[in-house]
């Protein structure tokens, strides 16, 4: 039985080229009839560019079509070599009657969070204790959490206790957020370097997020809560287009292009297609596959999901190529969807 099954197409920043006209045959050689690397078309059911302007009623069936970087050569049967010929990748058939939903996600920056610790007055030769508890590790059995104390000393008590604060957290090498501030004390979250370092990184995106508190201690009365006040300035907002997200959705796509074992090292797979530190717009298109199981004879349908990432463009073209061809298609569906913009 066919499983969802999710294909990620990747665009880069560039322009199209001249040879990609309507009705085009695109071939694997590269130069002047083949697709540059990161170059994204789409083709009608007969593996053409499909022509501007068309609709459902011109071809049922559309397929997403992109060059890769990665080259090979080889030899036909009539003896000749072929070389230099572009690896493409194809999305699965999207027939227009099964398409579900037809998405544009425009690239928003991921902002982590922050929380602003407000101090009731300090009182000089009390210890002051700030207890982070981590809410974003999963894997851990119970709660998370750091502890950073300060005495307040000093004339300027409230600045003073802020600024042992800072240097105690912004100290500590395990801290997983950073401090600011001068009468308040402001934690924002870091960024976690095992998800945010490379497009080879093993674990998945993820941002901190935490709850803070703020309490005093005394050799006399003990331990207490502070009346100053915690707010919770914004919450952690992952954002959408990141190169993070756009490589983990690469990343569980690879199983549907063969590589399956990802516990013996090193793993063989393609170079990853996204890029660290770039930003992406999306097009999300959810649809289903007809097919003919081998327990019956008639025609089952198993849900599937392709995804186009573009590059936020400074100076291509290629999205805005692809929506004017992706647009009417899927305005003459039956589910008549509603045009793009990125």
């Amino acid at each position: 039985m066919l499983q969802r099954t999710n294909k990620l197409l990747i665009g880069k920043d560039i322009s199209r080229d001249a040879h990609v006209v309507d009705d085009a045959v695109i071939t694997t050689t590269t130069g002047s009839t083949g697709l540059a690397d990161g170059e994204v078309v789409v083709l009608d059911k007969y593996f053409k560019v499909l022509t501007a302007g068309y609709t459902i009623a011109d071809t049922d069936i559309i397929y997403i079509c992109q060059g890769t970087g990665t080259t090979y050569d080889y030899v036909d049967e009539a003896g000749t070599s072929v070389t230099t010929n572009r690896k493409i990748l194809l999305s699965d058939p999207i027939e227009g009657k099964l398409v579900k939903k037809f998405t544009g996600i425009s690239y928003a920056a991921k902002a982590e969070q922050v929380t602003t610790i407000t101090p009731d007055t300090p009182v000089s030769g009390t210890e002051y204790l700030v207890r982070i508890v981590y809410k974003d590790m999963n894997e851990h059995p119970g709660q998370f959490t750091q502890t950073y104390r300060a005495v307040a000393t000093g004339v300027d008590v409230d600045a003073n206790l802020i600024d042992l604060l800072i240097a105690k957290i912004n100290g500590h090498k395990g801290a997983r957020v950073v401090a600011s501030g001068t009468t308040t004390l402001i934690l924002t979250g870091k960024p976690i370097p095992e998800c945010t370092t490379s497009v080879n990184d093993l674990e998945e995106f993820r941002m901190v997020e935490f709850e803070a508190f703020i309490n005093k201690v005394s050799a006399t009365t003990g331990r207490w809560e502070d009346s100053g006040s915690v707010v919770y300035t914004s919450a952690a907002d992952y954002g959408s287009g990141t190169w993070e997200q756009v490589r983990d959705m690469e990343k569980r796509a690879l199983p549907y292009l063969g590589v399956t074992n990802f516990t013996m090292f090193p793993v063989k797979q393609p170079d990853m297609r996204t890029v660290k530190n770039t930003t992406y717009d999306l097009i999300v298109i959810e649809h289903d596959k007809s097919y003919i199981s081998p327990d019956n004879q008639y025609i089952k349908q198993a849900p599937l999901t392709t995804v186009i990432a573009f590059v936020v463009p400074t100076t291509g073209t290629q999205e805005t190529s692809v929506l004017a061809v992706l647009n009417p298609w899927m305005a003459s569906c039956p589910g008549a969807f509603d045009n793009i913009s990125l």
